[in-house]
């Protein structure tokens, strides 16, 4: 599958709140994944919240977010301290799908700390792969290859190969396919710690050779593949029984 490379160029760490949610219309026509019931009051009071700027809920709301966001984009001597983990889980109990998905996304992309040091990756890569879901994961798929930012990019990456190993059965085989694809289109191109994710995903989802091959096993006379060592068993095993 030829797919769209994903620039690894920093941006700058803070945009103001309110056009980070405006954003989020444009990445929710992207991922286009929301599938509240009709009629569901707690949504359309939640949405309405959010829309209206003005209201005390909102403006609430909107500075906890604020915070959040600007606590996480700092650099924090104890990157498990209670501010930090404050801020994410601020972010992680907005139940309004589009706006979640934006501000983790911006959250991901702002904070400084490494994603192999971060105690709190994990529950961001949570956050997000839980987003994914029936048709959802389809769309989502392309993020890892149009978000330019390059650690929200490498969030979106975890948090398929999160999706690939947990959920596994909630994949159709054409999703399996297509994130296949884009594991292998990644690959070379992502941070050591997404390799091995991704290797792992796609061995769960594709085969042992499929990952073999990304760790660029059976390029060289003394690799094998699954399938090459199968066969050779297979032809053992016959040779043994027309010896007898």
């Amino acid at each position: 599958m030829k797919a769209p490379s994903r620039s690894r160029s920093r941006v700058p760490a803070w945009v103001a709140l309110v056009a980070v949610i405006g954003v989020s219309a444009a990445v929710w026509a992207l991922v286009s994944m929301t599938r509240h019931p009709t009629g569901d009051p707690d949504t359309e009071t939640e949405a309405a919240a959010v829309a209206r700027p003005g209201g005390p809920t909102a403006q609430a709301d909107l500075s906890r977010l604020r915070r959040a966001i600007e606590v996480l984009s700092q650099a924090h001597a104890d990157l498990g301290g209670s501010d930090r983990r404050d801020a994410m889980n601020d972010l992680l109990s907005q139940g309004h799908a589009p706006t979640k998905l934006t501000l983790l996304l911006e959250a991901a992309a702002s904070d400084p700390t490494e994603p192999d040091k971060d105690p709190l990756w994990g529950e961001m890569v949570g956050g997000l792969s839980a987003i994914w879901q029936g048709d959802a994961i389809s769309s989502g798929i392309d993020l890892m290859f149009t978000e330019s930012r390059p650690r929200a990019g490498d969030a979106v990456v975890s948090s398929f190969a999160k999706l690939a190993l947990e959920r596994t059965s909630e994949l159709t085989p054409p999703q399996q396919q297509r994130l296949t694809e884009a594991f292998i289109d990644l690959h070379n191109r992502l941070p050591a710690l997404q390799r091995r994710e991704v290797e792992t995903a796609a061995r769960k989802i594709a085969g042992n050779d499929v990952a073999d091959l990304m760790q660029g096993k059976g390029m060289a006379s003394d690799d094998e593949l699954e399938v090459n060592r199968e066969y050779k068993r297979a032809l053992q095993d016959s040779q043994r029984v027309a010896a007898q």
